[in-house]
């Protein structure tokens, strides 16, 4: 659950040029969903020369998710897109800290999916 934006930072230039918060979210289970069996290392590489994203997975499993919504972040003139997009990934980072188990499982969200369920009846 390690968010890799490397130095990506568009999304604060166009919150910024619009004059719009910036609304976090992290949905809860969502790696559990799907296995892959790639280094990830091998994946990235092949993705930053070729843009190529070519990988086994194994999944589409009915786990259980949950997207939990921050707080805004508000527009502040002064604020830099970097700065913006650091405050951005601290709030994702809380988001992700608050609500995900790690490490993950499979199992563990599916017995949430089911527990959910029956605790409705």
């Amino acid at each position: 659950y390690k968010i890799i934006w490397r130095k990506r930072k568009g999304f604060a230039h166009t919150a910024i040029d619009a004059k719009v918060p910036i609304i976090p979210l992290f949905t809860q289970n969502i790696r559990e969903g799907y296995m892959t069996y790639v280094d990830t290392r091998l994946m990235r590489w092949l993705y930053e020369r070729n843009r190529w994203l070519i990988f086994p997975v194994c999944g589409m499993f009915p786990v259980k998710l949950i997207t939990h919504i921050g707080k805004p972040i508000p527009y502040d003139p002064d604020t830099t897109p970097e700065k913006l997009a650091e405050k951005t990934q601290r709030a994702i980072e809380d988001l992700r800290d608050k609500h995900q188990k790690i490490p993950g499982s499979i199992l563990h969200a599916l017995r949430q999916r089911f527990e959910a369920h029956n605790k409705d009846k």
